[in-house]
């Protein structure tokens, strides 16, 4: 078969093709496209030939294509690559172009034959792909989202770079590991659930479902609390289902958790200080039947006395929810006095000493808590709760904490240590660790209860 007979079978197979088919000259020199070429970009050959085709590629990617088209030459090797080509009716749409060098029985190049195919529709695909990915990925973060996927066969778990930061993992990307390590990290407590929680969900009974809660422990030793969603794969072998993975999001809700707690907290405390009141009323009136003349100086002592307690919960109150905002600063002692005064039956009961301290609007409520709970206690099994009671509130203020002393002597005779720990102690231990980041300890002596807080003074200021 001579050369002649072979481009005229080369001519009829590209004339076929539904590419864009083209021909070179050894030296790069375009001198062929089919009928497809000029259909789509609407040029004629004579606008075609030489270099006249680079006129229908896009601007930007023209000195990517020469270059790349030029090597090829240079090196005899074949030529690849993507770039957008414009159509007769002025859009651009994108090609992957190919071509390989024709040789001789001496290896010499005789000729190109190259064609480009439509990818437009692929490469468009892609960027929606993409776009999407990306949107997934802004979601995931401005939720604080990571993803998981769980292979059940080959019991493996693989995070991404928002999941492993929550774990505690360090990773740049998609982080696979056994499952058992991961299961490793879930708090023991919440163990024992999250393995019947992942067994119940995998089951043949199961509605694809999975949600759960549970505390993960941080590489410094820390918790946080996380909520993992998920649906489980099932797949039918000979008529039976059967779960094959488990994917999903997981995401931080510690902070969510702190919030409930508080609530919860503020509940009881709520519900704490109404019976307290009814039985500190209660208290007061015995108190003060024991000690007035008349009725009238009972009515009148009463008064005075419920008057100052209602100040003192005033102080007391949970700012956020019942003022909406800071309350004036006060001094240490005026706040001692204002807790105190509903319990006092005698000036001489209840001494109270020590240096100007003050107390700022964001701690006032949580101290003002703890002295009530203190001052409640021992009015209803303390120093306060006979008329031989003493009360004595000292405090010293050392470098940059501040010492607080409250000292019960003459109340009833304590035998041994109390075995059971009420809410109002729990509250008050739970508010200067806590809101005010001290500390509180009690020693229960035979004279009567010592209690010692200490609480750093920018804290208590603040």
């Amino acid at each position: 078969m001579d050369f002649n007979e072979t481009e005229s079978q080369f001519a009829v197979l590209a004339e076929s093709l539904p590419q864009l088919v083209w021909s070179t000259r050894p030296d790069g020199y375009y001198d062929y496209f089919n009928r497809r070429w000029h259909e789509f970009t609407g040029l004629t050959p004579e606008q075609s030939f030489g270099e006249g085709w680079s006129s229908a590629v896009h601007p930007d990617d023209l000195p990517f294509v020469l270059n790349l088209w030029r090597t090829a030459l240079e090196a005899g090797q074949p030529f690849e690559g993507e770039y957008r080509i414009r159509r007769a009716d002025g859009a651009f749409c994108w090609m992957l172009s190919r071509a390989i060098p024709i040789r001789d029985l001496s290896g010499k190049t005789i000729r190109w034959f190259g064609t480009c195919t439509n990818i437009d529709s692929q490469k468009k695909a892609e960027e929606a792909f993409r776009f999407l990915e990306e949107q997934h990925r802004l979601a995931l973060e401005a939720a604080n989202l990571g993803t998981w996927q769980i292979n059940l066969d080959e019991g493996v778990i693989s995070l991404d770079q928002g999941a492993c930061a929550l774990f505690s993992i360090q990773s740049e990307g998609l982080r696979s590991i056994p499952l058992e390590d991961a299961v490793a990290r879930v708090h023991p407590e919440d163990q024992s659930r999250f393995k019947e929680h992942m067994t119940a969900s995998t089951g043949p009974a199961s509605n694809g479902r999975y949600e759960i809660e549970y505390r993960i422990i941080l590489s410094d030793g820390g918790t946080r609390w996380v909520r993992s969603n998920g649906k489980v794969r099932f797949i039918y072998e000979a008529g039976v289902s059967r779960a094959v993975s488990l994917s999903g999001v997981i995401g931080d809700i510690t902070q969510h958790h702190a919030s409930e707690e508080a609530q919860q907290l503020l509940t009881r405390e709520l519900t704490h200080r109404v019976k307290n009141l009814f039985a500190i009323a209660n208290g007061m009136v015995s108190m003060t039947a024991r000690t007035a003349k008349d009725p009238k100086e009972m009515a009148n002592a009463l008064r005075g006395r419920l008057s100052a307690l209602s100040r003192a919960h005033e102080l007391a109150q949970p700012l956020s929810m019942f003022n909406h905002g800071a309350g004036p600063e006060v001094g240490l002692g005026q706040l001692i006095d204002a807790v105190i005064a509903p319990y006092k039956q005698a000036d001489d009961r209840v001494t109270i000493s020590g240096p100007d301290v003050r107390v700022g609007s964001n701690t006032t409520t949580s101290l003002a808590l703890v002295l009530h709970e203190l001052a409640t206690n021992a009015a209803k099994y303390g120093c306060l709760s006979n008329s031989d009671g003493r009360l004595a509130i000292e405090w010293t203020v050392s470098q940059d904490s501040v010492n607080v002393l409250w000292i019960e002597t003459g109340g009833p005779a304590i035998e041994a240590h109390p075995t059971f720990e009420g809410f109002g102690s729990q509250l008050a231990q739970r508010s200067v660790a806590g809101q005010l980041g001290g500390s509180l300890t009690r020693e229960w002596l035979a004279e009567g209860l010592r209690v010692h807080m200490t609480m750093p003074l920018d804290r208590l200021a603040g």
